[in-house]
């Protein structure tokens, strides 16, 4: 009897120690440049990240940095319906002034080879598809996008800062 009281509080011990892990939170992950997630699309392909960004409307929602390539527009958003965060603080200012300096999070994608491509297209656009590379957002104007699972932060953008270069 001695012996399974012991076993027994050493399951429960080791039990709620293990739980406790699995509930503590996660530390919050390193929010990235724009321009190094652009630049280093292979590391973040698929992954879940956050990125610091100006968010900006248009025909289609897109990110860039005035301090990255020229302030080019680089990245399509993909904000999904059950984001969750300062989504409506987002909505009101993007409304109000077209561009929110934002904290995204999110999966990210970069301009990755088509897969599966059907043998029996045409020669030419079968070839064309080969030496090409997914696009996104509008009119696939982008090489690259994040699909939007959480808005960490938003906040006005300054009328000094410049608007992207789309």
């Amino acid at each position: 009897m001695k012996r399974y009281f012991a076993l027994l509080t050493v399951v429960l011990v080791l039990s709620s120690v293990i739980a406790y892990g699995a509930v503590t939170p996660k530390k919050a992950s390193k929010v990235c440049n724009l321009c190094d997630l652009v630049e280093n699309w292979k590391k973040y392909h698929g992954q879940n990240v956050r990125v610091r960004a100006i968010y900006e409307v248009g025909a289609g929602t897109w990110l860039y940095d005035p301090t990255c390539k020229s302030g080019e527009a680089l990245t399509s958003v993909s904000l999904q319906t059950q984001a969750k965060g300062a989504t409506k603080r987002l909505e009101q200012i993007a409304a109000k002034d077209g561009r929110v300096w934002v904290v995204l999070e999110g999966v990210f994608y970069g301009p990755e080879p088509f897969n599966n491509i059907d043998p029996k297209l045409p020669a030419k656009l079968r070839e064309g598809l080969e030496k090409s590379h997914k696009r996104y957002g509008h009119l696939d104007s982008f090489d690259t996008m994040i699909m939007v699972t959480r808005v960490v932060h938003a906040t006005a953008v300054s009328a000094d800062v410049p608007a992207s270069k789309k």
